[in-house]
């Protein structure tokens, strides 16, 4: 059994994960998933290309219920997970990943971390902290992400790093 496929097993499901927040953490995170569910058809463009691809998935992720990303990125993730049956989600904390630094080349464990990982579990890319239009781009995008208008392009990047496998 590799580290991945032990940090897996020992990570939450999402209302695990989300139930060791506060209430107002706990709001925050379903203010944006409420905000994401009113967006049906970007979401359904965005998972066209995971759909295409089979085989079995796993989503690593690192959060924290105290960090602002990941209550902008779990919701992204889980309903991601509810539509496509084949991609499963287990969530570890910060200090649960470390070995990330070692296994992923990366300086520091930022959060949100997603690894998705195939059906052997081996790495197929990583989504850190924000969607790849924020992280490349500029304070508009930073603020428009800020204000919840990019949570679909969390499931597009999770998406293409899907489809990129095959």
């Amino acid at each position: 059994m590799n580290t991945f496929d032990t940090l897996f097993k020992q990570g939450k499901n999402s209302a695990e994960f989300i139930a060791t927040g506060t209430p107002e953490q706990i709001a925050d995170l379903q203010r944006w998933q409420a905000m994401l569910e009113s967006q049906s058809e970007a979401v359904a463009k965005a998972l066209m290309p995971a759909q295409k691809v089979e085989g079995r998935f796993r989503l690593l992720v690192a959060a924290e219920m105290w960090c602002p990303d990941c209550h902008r990125n779990i919701p992204p993730l889980v309903l991601l997970c509810q539509r496509l049956s084949n991609i499963d989600l287990a969530i570890i904390t910060r200090d649960e990943a470390e070995p990330f630094i070692a296994l992923l080349g990366v300086d520091k464990v930022k959060i949100p971390m997603v690894v998705v990982l195939d059906e052997a579990s081996a790495p197929l890319g990583t989504f850190i902290e924000r969607p790849a239009s924020v992280v490349h781009g500029d304070a508009a995008e930073l603020e428009a992400y800020r204000r919840g208008e990019r949570l679909v392009e969390t499931i597009s990047d999770i998406s293409a790093i899907i489809a990129a496998s095959r």
